[in-house]
Parts: structure tokens; sequence; C-alpha cells
């Protein structure tokens, strides 16, 4: 009885100004769920492509621990170990190390991360097969391209490296050495290309001793996470086992802060949309008085009453969320499928990837779809309440 009651009082199609009241509702509902399931679409797809590019392209990287920490030849032979791991491409052991560089157009100089490797055993790649040691008398470094711009250094200048590294007392000292500039590097990441430097390997252990790591390249199609356990059950407690996505956790971290501010910022829309619900069964109130007291006086009592508003408007609001996810998910589909959202090349530095994906979400669309009927429910509390408490006597002697 209360669904009849409902869907003759919506489809009864009487009043112009109950039917525009109500399309209005209807559609400033499907946009705002609309703009919200889009927002957290590209939230998604941002967040998911940057951490499977940073576990494709970045390595894990395993530090040994204990006695084998900073012993080269114990590290030789984990990555023999590591090597034969299913899903490992390529195992590298690096010489890493902080410290500062010095050119002639920057005489003040730059932090950066050094790291020596053998040429084609690291992640760096790019440049790594100029790294003969002795470069017209100089050892041979490869920058990141940005550290490069900073530097002001063109290939074949000389830079000064200012090292800190262990000493047999303990104690850490400094380290110098003259470098040429053999080439540059691009990873993708702004902050790697901004801050290493690549050397030989044998050129980082003439400075003195500097911390052990292995950078493991997982194969093609292989699954990073499974190889990351693989390790760690391998090596267990002799080293730690990172991965560039856990090198980055705060990045990821203020990606879901963001993502749910959005939601909420956007939430808003939603929330003012029900304004417009609420308008319209104030509209159905005043509009189905005569009819809403005939119920009345026929014995349909104040609660039936009010569910029978709420039905109505909860129609409006799941109608309205309907429309906006289906919206939302078309828009996201066609955006993601055409690359509607691209960035310049100096831009997609900066932000690690091309083109955004939106990636719509079963969770996310849960998440849109529940707060868009609360908000609905609480904003036709207040019109139902009101058809509830008409009096049939008194609504019918003014009709």
């Amino acid at each position: 009885m209360v669904w009849w009651i409902a869907a003759r009082y919506l489809l009864g199609g009487r009043s112009r100004l109950l039917t525009g009241t109500a399309r209005s509702a209807l559609g400033s509902t499907g946009l705002g769920v609309a703009a919200m399931v889009v927002s957290m679409a590209l939230m998604s797809g941002y967040t998911s492509s940057v951490e499977n590019r940073l576990l494709q392209s970045g390595p894990l990287v395993v530090t040994p621990l204990g006695e084998a920490a900073g012993d080269l030849a114990s590290a030789d032979e984990m990555a023999a170990r590591l090597r034969r791991l299913p899903g490992v491409e390529r195992v590298g052991v690096t010489l890493a190390g902080q410290g500062q560089l010095l050119s002639g157009a920057n005489p003040a100089g730059v932090d950066v991360w050094f790291r020596g490797v053998l040429p084609g055993a690291s992640s760096f790649g790019a440049g790594e097969e100029e790294l003969g040691r002795n470069v017209d008398g100089f050892d041979a470094v490869v920058l990141g391209r940005q550290l490069q711009r900073t530097l002001g250094a063109a290939d074949g200048e000389l830079l000064r490296l200012t090292a800190i590294v262990g000493s047999p007392s303990g104690q850490p000292r400094f380290a110098y050495r003259t470098l040429r500039v053999a080439g540059a590097f691009e990873t993708g990441f702004s902050e790697y290309d901004r801050s290493y430097a690549v050397l030989h390997r044998d050129a980082v252990r003439a400075l003195g001793a500097v911390g052990v790591v292995l950078e493991v390249a997982t194969s093609e199609g292989a699954d990073p996470s499974a190889v990351h356990r693989s390790i760690e059950e391998l090596v267990g407690g002799d080293a730690l086992v990172t991965d560039w996505r856990r090198g980055n956790r705060d990045i990821f971290a203020a990606l879901r802060l963001q993502k749910w501010g959005l939601f909420l910022v956007l939430g808003l829309i939603v929330l003012v949309s029900t304004f417009n619900i609420a308008a319209a069964l104030v509209v159905m109130v005043r509009e189905r008085g005569r009819d809403t007291a005939v119920l009345g006086a026929l014995g349909l009592g104040p609660r039936r009453l009010r569910r029978v508003f709420l039905v109505c408007g909860l129609s409006l609001g799941a109608a309205g969320t309907g429309l906006g996810l289906l919206l939302g998910s078309l828009v996201s589909a066609v955006i993601t499928r055409y690359e509607l959202v691209r960035f310049d090349p100096g831009v997609a530095e900066i932000y690690f990837i091309s083109s955004v994906p939106f990636d719509v979400r079963a969770l996310d669309l849960l998440a849109v779809a529940g707060f868009s009927l609360l908000v609905v429910s609480l904003a036709c509390w207040w019109p139902a309440r009101l058809a509830s408490s008409l009096e049939p006597a008194r609504a019918l002697h003014w009709e």
C-alpha cells in the first residue's frame, strides 16, 4: 500500500511545479554523485598507476644486516642465491653513500646519493656503459638528468665529490674525488633524477667504507610482491628487504588523504542537491494536501503517511544516485579509453606517469552510493514528518 501510494504521488504528473522540482532534484543529485565517482576514480587510478610503476620499474632493495653489512664478499654470495629465485631477472651488488657534488657553475654544491655499480647491473641503466674507470685520468660519473641541470654540468666537465664514509675507528670521515661527467640517466621519478649519481663500483670502493645493498630487478610479467616474499623467506633475518613503494609511503599516505578529502568536499555537492529533494517533498505535501487528508480520514495513520513521503524522497534520491553512478562510470571509462587526461613531458617527470587512468572501484561506488542515500534520508525526514502531522478535518475544511 505504501509503495503504491508513493508511486502514484511521484508519477501522477498533475502539477508542473512538482514535476519540475522533482526533475531538478533528480538531475542535481545525479550530477553530484557523478562528480564524486569521477574524482574517486581519478585518485584510485593515479595511485594504482604510480604504485605499479614503482613496483615494475623500481628494484627491490636488499640491505645485508649484522656481520654481512658492508661486506662485499658476503653480498656477492647472497646475490648468487637470489639470482636462482623464480621471477628474478637481475641482481646487482651496489655500494651506496651520501655526499655533495660541486661544479664550476654551482660551487655551493648539491647534496646527492651516489651509487657504485658494475655497468649493466643496476636499475638506472641509461649511460652506465660509459662508467669505465679513468676517463682521461678521472673516474666517470653518470648523473640524474635533473641533477645535471642543477649542477649546470655538461658531458665531459669535471665535478668535485665530497663523500661521507666510514673509518676503522667507526667515526665518519670525508673523502674527496674528482669526477668527469660521462652522461645522464632518467628513471622517470623526479626524486631520483634530481639527487642520484652513479659511479663505477671500484671508484666508490676506493673512497672508503660505504653501505652495500643488492638491487633485485624482477622479470617482465612477474609479481613483484610475490618475489618480495620469496626474498624475505630466503634471507630471513640476515637482510632487510624494501621496495620503492615502501620507501615512498608518505606519498601514498598523502594520496589517500587527498582522495578522501575530495570525497568530503564533493560530498557537499550531493548534500546541497538533497535540498532540492526536500523542496520537492515540501511541494508534494502542499500539492497533495487534499489527497493526504483523505487517506488520513480513511484510516491511514501518521506513521504510514510518513513512510509514503520517505519512500517518495528515497526513490528520487536512489534514482539520482543510480543515474550519477552510471554517468560517472561512463565518463571515467571514456577518459581512460581515449587518454583525455595527459601530462606534458616536463610535468610527467614530476607526476611519474604520462596519462592518468580512471579506475572505478566497487568499494568506491558503494561508499558514494551509501553517502548519497544517507544524506537523502536525512533530508526527507522533515517533509515526511510535516505530511504526517496534517489533520484530515482541518485540511479538508480548507479544500
